[in-house]
């Protein structure tokens, strides 16, 4: 979408009058951090802390963006067959889409199994996770996207939320989840979803941009990755350690370079020394596992 056309729907969204209550749990409890550009506000929660864009996006709008306005680089450009040819040939090494250090993260807790890629794009990831020995299936909600994967990486992607809800309980070893979270409307479904899906001996494993990192607590609403068009929500340790409880798991989180021992949040101070990074790395086990 052209930033043209995104303000003039934000300008129609505050015209409308729509609420500031909290995407996620839904409280009237919150309060304005830092405007953006005049129009936009980071606002935060006082009941759950999630920190979230106003005005907000719907599911509608969400799925209506990523069937045809976002674009994001080799992560959305798919390649065209020399293209792929080349990046298959090198299985994904050096490019701006190897997941290699994703892959070696999830191998120190679980080397092989069933797992779920939510929000694989074109499959690229499923890809690679299954070249390292997992049986791996994708999910993405944009039909093009999941239609080039399936066609020309013969990888198993789903791209209806009512196909995920076929899928019996506790069946992934694994659930990654890369740069995908902060994109969504609200994070009730996607908990639900990994709550149902995951084994009693799995893991969750997201990454996202680090709301809580050194970059953004200096350059706040400056900070690319905060808030935007893309990114409707700016997630931290302290969000998930409040949230992922009450789906039933117990976080414990990491930052790069990722050298040391993923541990549980304490505090935002402990928080902004133990997790200074740019990316959040958040491992999550069941609580009965």
């Amino acid at each position: 979408m052209n930033k043209l056309a995104f303000f003039s729907q934000i300008i129609n969204k505050q015209l409308s009058g729509q609420s500031r209550y909290c995407p996620h749990c839904e409280s009237e409890r919150t309060i304005l951090i830092q405007r953006k550009k005049i129009l936009l506000e980071l606002r935060q929660c006082q009941e759950c802390f999630l920190m979230y864009r106003y005005p907000k996006d719907g599911i509608a709008d969400n799925i209506d963006f990523y069937q045809s306005e976002y674009q994001e680089g080799m992560t959305t450009d798919m390649p065209d067959r020399v293209e792929l040819k080349k990046l298959l040939e090198l299985g994904f090494r050096g490019s701006q889409i190897d997941l290699s250090n994703n892959i070696q993260i999830v191998k120190q807790y679980i080397n092989h199994g069933s797992l779920l890629d939510y929000g694989c794009s074109w499959g690229y990831g499923v890809n690679q996770f299954n070249q390292a020995g997992y049986d791996a299936v994708g999910f993405e909600i944009s039909k093009s996207r999941s239609e080039y994967g399936r066609k020309h990486l013969s990888v198993k992607i789903l791209d209806e939320l009512l196909d995920l809800e076929e899928f019996k309980p506790n069946s992934f070893d694994i659930i990654h989840t890369s740069h995908v979270l902060e994109h969504l409307p609200e994070l009730t479904q996607a908990f639900s979803v990994f709550q149902k899906l995951i084994k009693p001996t799995g893991y969750l494993i997201i990454f996202v941009p680090n709301a809580g990192g050194q970059s953004a607590r200096n350059l706040g609403v400056g900070w690319g990755p905060m808030i935007g068009e893309k990114h409707t929500l700016a997630l931290d340790a302290r969000f998930f350690a409040n949230n992922l409880p009450k789906y039933g798991f117990i976080p414990v989180f990491n930052s790069p370079p990722y050298d040391n021992t993923p541990v549980a949040y304490e505090s935002e101070e402990q928080a902004s020394m133990a997790f200074p990074g740019d990316e959040l790395l958040v491992i999550a086990r069941p609580v009965n596992s």
